[in-house]
């Protein structure tokens, strides 16, 4: 569970990047017709139609209904089914996660937390795509691995929670919900998330539950709730009276259009999310690794949670979860699709030009109802659909784009229509309406689009001044600005009397003229081992205008006495560059807080020295029509951690620059090693090396060097192994993985979710709880998400285990660090999250550090 760090932030460093830069009179939206015309050499084109495309647009026709996975986190959803629904049954299919993922770890890069989460959003929109899914998020927070669902409505509130998926229930309105949650088993998220559906199946539909939403939106009852079959379960401990009433699904079925099983596909989709990976390459990897023998997949299997008064029974040996459901004949013949000589048009996709007449005499013969329809928001859909359709066949689309990638305030951009017309018949443009900034605009526009032509209309827009920035992304996880400001244009077409309309959406960042990206490190972490040392950052910084900028960055904190001015910048026109700042002296912490009361500097803790309240200053171009300024602020936190003095450390990195900084933060002679350096060099030009967490599954070519790295602990060196997950580390021969450590150490899947949970030391005179640094209670204070994970469940008796921890009501886990002897060197593993507590810039986790690096030398 993430805390507030505010505490421990007793200075900061602000960069501060001012500009300067003229902006163009006459700021405003205005409209350009001047490029309506064909365009003079229109790009050839031919009638060729996508079949893919068009048998699911096609087969959508066919299909009323809804189907929502709720999930808690992005790569939880059961994406073989949402493929199965969408793909072969022409489903609507959407998902609904609690959660952006933001608590879990980070596979292939650096990100973590609200930068992690933004990553995973894109992921899971490009899986979607695969699966032919909507995703829909409710934003609760991650907060990491629970162990309850009381945990987690503890961080989320119960009632919030409720609220917002009861919400999303009657916005999407959806006939099925499916979930892979029960209420009792596995992650707390996912407990809460199955305790969550339950409630909002009925609560959707309670006219008395959340009526502040009702001003918008209807009441909505869905027919169907399923909930997964895992093994020889039941799926939920909540369990309806009754005998089970059952859906499968084949993962293994051919898609005979895409000529890959479904199964396939969904793998193509899980692979997406790549920073939880690293996933199965194909569906032989992903049988070894369930260790299935019978070369397919078994059957996906749903039981039904609850139904709603009257809803028709599933028929026996279902093969999906709409099996029975009726809509009223009247409804069900006014949204009836076209067909040919009483054939279905997907059984004519060879023949692009009789499915499009077909569905321009059925949609020219259509009518408005005389009577308003039961079901407006469905109809809206089936229409939408068919204006799809009526697209493909036809060959016309429609593409929206800026030409700036980034929106600056108060500055104009034009926005690109193009529409483009790749079919055999001409088309008729009725009208283009362009949607940004809350405003529908309607560009004037009417011609007949030929065959095999384009025609481009452009609209200028101005940003306006007080717009909200979206970025850093990160910062917008939880407004709604994470994905940036979106932009729309609709136009409508007529061919033969029969009227559609097509639409396109485009999402652009808002940032400042010239954007400081990211600023490293962050946070500074200060010891002892820095002293004297000036301060360097290097900062990524990108020119969003589309002219040249001349400037200069500024390092500047009062409180800690350093400053220092970059050399002129010249940027040009969206230009990103990396600039290196170093300050003027050392930082000097003073040893008076704001109101001038002194402070005592606490040498076992190492709690942060007491520093003035930073001031920060602010560097303004003058004699310009126009300035702005962004600035990034970076945290400064003082850690009394000491190491022996002349140690010389190697490490092998993982995912991000953690080991590097915090090495450098440490004022420790230190270098990164390669795989080929450990194979062939003389490591005995380090004293210790450390793996970082989950090094040999990063860089699987380091088993194969294993043999290097003891054989320099049997020499004298110290080796630290940080923690890896059980099925990157235990023993496998089918993986040609041995055993890694110098004894024997198996790995459970066991943590410590608690980041408070106490720390009782098993052997406190221990030198590596002492030299150089004396670890207490008070160095495990202020800990954020976790103790640690996957702790080892057994180890030799070379080792000596030095802590034992556990969340309440559990029984102490033991090998959250083991030290043992091996030859005259040392070998150290820890599961206890180091990545995260360093990274958060802990003071105590950095004297912890300090001693286990300096463990076997002097």
């Amino acid at each position: 569970m993430a805390q507030n760090n505010s505490r421990r932030r007793l200075a900061s460093i602000l960069v501060i990047l001012a500009f300067a830069f003229s902006l163009a009179s006459g700021l405003g939206i205005s409209h350009s017709t001047g490029a309506q015309e064909p365009s003079p050499s229109p790009t050839p084109a031919t009638s060729s139609i996508n079949k893919v495309e068009l048998h699911q647009a096609l087969l959508d026709l066919t299909n009323p209904w809804t189907v929502m996975c709720v999930a808690a986190h992005p790569d939880d959803e059961d994406g073989t089914t949402l493929t199965v629904l969408r793909r072969r049954d022409g489903a609507n299919t959407v998902s609904l996660f609690s959660t952006y993922g933001e608590g879990g770890q980070n596979a292939v890069g650096p990100e973590l937390y609200e930068e992690l989460g933004v990553i995973r959003v894109h992921e899971t929109m490009k899986a979607a795509q695969i699966q032919g899914s909507e995703p829909y998020f409710l934003g609760l927070k991650d907060f990491g691995y629970s162990k309850s669902a009381d945990e987690a409505f503890r961080v989320w509130g119960h009632d919030e929670a409720l609220r917002r998926m009861v919400l999303k229930i009657r916005e999407l309105r959806p006939d099925v919900i499916i979930t892979n949650h029960d209420t009792i088993s596995g992650h707390g998220h996912h407990q809460a998330t199955g305790r969550l559906i339950i409630e909002a199946f009925d609560a959707a539909a309670d006219p008395k539950r959340f009526p502040e939403q009702l001003d918008k939106l209807k009441p909505w009852q869905a027919q169907r709730l399923f909930v997964r079959i895992f093994g020889s379960g039941s799926g939920n401990a909540d369990k309806s009276p009754g005998p089970d009433k059952t859906f499968a699904i084949d993962p293994n079925e051919i898609d005979p259009i895409r000529g890959t099983s479904f199964a396939e596909q969904a793998l193509a989709a899980l692979q997406q999310h790549a920073t939880q990976g690293p996933w199965p390459k194909s569906i032989t990897e992903l049988l070894k690794a369930r260790r299935i023998e019978v070369g397919k997949l078994p059957p996906i299997r749903y039981r039904v949670l609850r139904e709603a008064a009257g809803v028709p029974p599933l028929p026996p040996d279902a093969a999906t979860p709409l099996a029975g459901l009726e809509l009223s004949e009247t409804f069900t013949a006014a949204v009836a699709p076209p067909k040919i000589d009483n054939r279905p048009l997907t059984d004519f996709i060879d023949r692009p030009d009789r499915v499009l007449a077909a569905l321009v005499d059925w949609r020219a013969s259509q009518s408005a109802p005389a009577s308003p329809v039961s079901d407006p928001d469905r109809l809206r859909r089936l229409e939408s659909r068919a204006n799809r359709a009526l697209a493909i066949a036809s060959g016309v689309s429609l593409m929206l784009s800026s030409r700036a990638p980034v929106l600056v305030p108060g500055v104009s951009t034009t926005f690109s229509i193009n529409i483009a017309n790749t079919g055999m018949q001409g088309i008729h443009v009725d009208a283009i309406h362009f949607n940004g900034w809350g405003k529908n605009l309607p560009v004037n526009t009417a011609e007949l689009l030929l065959p095999d032509t384009e025609t481009v209309v452009t609209v200028d827009s101005a940003t306006p001044k007080n717009a909200t920035l979206t970025v850093p992304n990160e910062d917008h996880l939880y407004d709604g600005f994470f994905l940036g400001q979106q932009f729309g244009a609709v136009a409508e077409f007529e061919i033969d009397g029969a009227k559609f309309s097509v639409d396109a959406e485009i999402a652009r960042d808002v940032a400042p003229a010239v954007e400081i990206k990211k600023i490293s490190p962050s946070p500074l972490v200060w010891t002892p081992g820095r002293r004297d040392q000036v301060v360097t950052f290097t900062s990524a910084v990108r020119n969003n205008l589309e002219a040249p900028f001349r400037g200069a960055l500024e390092l500047s904190s009062k409180a800690l006495g350093i400053s220092a001015v970059g050399a002129s910048l010249k940027l040009e026109p969206n230009e990103a560059r990396s600039v290196e700042l170093r300050s003027n002296t050392a930082p000097v912490a003073t040893t008076r807080t704001r109101r001038g009361s002194s402070v005592n500097r606490n040498r076992q803790t190492g709690s942060p020295l007491g520093v003035e309240v930073p001031n920060y200053a602010t560097l303004i171009v003058e004699d310009t029509a126009a300035a702005a300024i962004s600035k990034r602020t970076v945290p400064v936190i003082f850690s009394e951690a000491r190491v022996v003095p002349g140690l010389r450390v190697g490490y092998v990195a993982s995912f991000d620059q953690t080991l590097e900084y915090s090495l450098a933060a440490l004022g420790v002679n230190a270098k990164a090693l390669t795989i080929e350096s450990i194979k062939s060099s003389d490591l005995s030009s380090v004293d210790t090396i450390i793996i970082d967490n989950r090094g040999y599954e990063a860089h699987p070519e380091l088993i194969a060097a294993n043999s290097r790295l003891l054989e320099f602990v049997n020499a004298g060196g110290t080796l630290i192994v940080f923690y890896h997950k059980s099925n990157e580390w235990n023993p496998d021969a089918n993986k040609s993985r041995p055993q890694l450590a110098p004894y024997p150490i198996v790995l459970g899947d066991e943590r410590v979710t608690d980041e408070t949970a106490p720390i009782n030391f098993l052997l406190p005179r221990h030198p590596l709880l002492n030299v150089p640094n004396r670890i207490t209670q008070a160095d495990f204070a202020n800990w954020i998400q976790e103790r640690g994970l996957y702790y080892p469940k057994e180890w030799d008796s070379h080792y000596s285990a030095l802590f034992s921890t556990n969340d309440p009501g559990e029984a102490p886990l033991k090998g959250g660090l083991l030290v043992a002897q091996y030859g005259k060197g040392n070998y150290i593993y820890t599961s206890m999250v180091w990545y995260r507590e360093l990274r958060a810039g802990m003071p105590g986790a950095y004297r912890m550090f300090a001693n286990t690096i300096s463990y076997g030398h002097r």
